[in-house]
């Protein structure tokens, strides 16, 4: 009965630990990300380029020297699409980072959680009076249909709720 217990709690912290390893998915994806995406010395470079072109044009009067303003208009838009690019890829990377990390969690969990299914599918995690489960005796034992039994599924269901609930 002993061991009973101390499985019961395992499997309890088992899930609760998943359950908060789930709910730290969006810092995790956020501190790969930062790292993902630190500024390059050319975007810094290329922004350097930009706010001495901007500061350069508006030196330089439209009226007396228009080709040249021109130019620089030309070089200014560049590189802003250049930026805007660059953002765009980083947006793109950052979706993509946080479906595979998401995926991977995913299937790891879900792994676990049925290779335990399956490995204890007959095996009672906590043994109670018949009369306690009433008249959901045979909801709370399935699959082990041991009469006042608390099945591995039915008690993992309970810990991803009350997991849930504390996080």
């Amino acid at each position: 009965n002993k061991m009973a217990v101390l499985f019961a709690i395992f499997l309890f912290l088992a899930v609760f630990l998943s359950s908060l390893a789930k709910k730290l998915i969006p810092a995790a994806t956020k501190l790969v990300m930062n790292y993902l995406q630190r500024e390059t010395e050319g975007m810094r470079q290329l922004k350097e380029e930009l706010r001495r072109l901007t500061a350069e044009q508006e030196s330089v009067s439209i009226k007396d020297e228009f080709a040249r303003h021109a130019r620089l208009q030309r070089r200014i838009t560049k590189a802003r699409d250049q930026i805007k690019q660059s953002s765009r890829e980083k947006s793109t990377l950052a979706i993509k980072v946080s479906w595979a990390m998401s995926a991977v969690f995913y299937v790891v969990y879900g792994l676990l959680m049925m290779s335990l299914m399956w490995r204890y599918r007959g095996e009672p995690v906590l043994l109670l009076p018949a009369d306690w489960l009433y008249p959901l005796g045979g909801l709370v034992a399935f699959p082990s249909g041991v009469a006042g039994a608390v099945s591995i599924t039915f008690w993992l269901v309970v810990c991803n709720r009350v997991s849930a609930v504390l996080i």
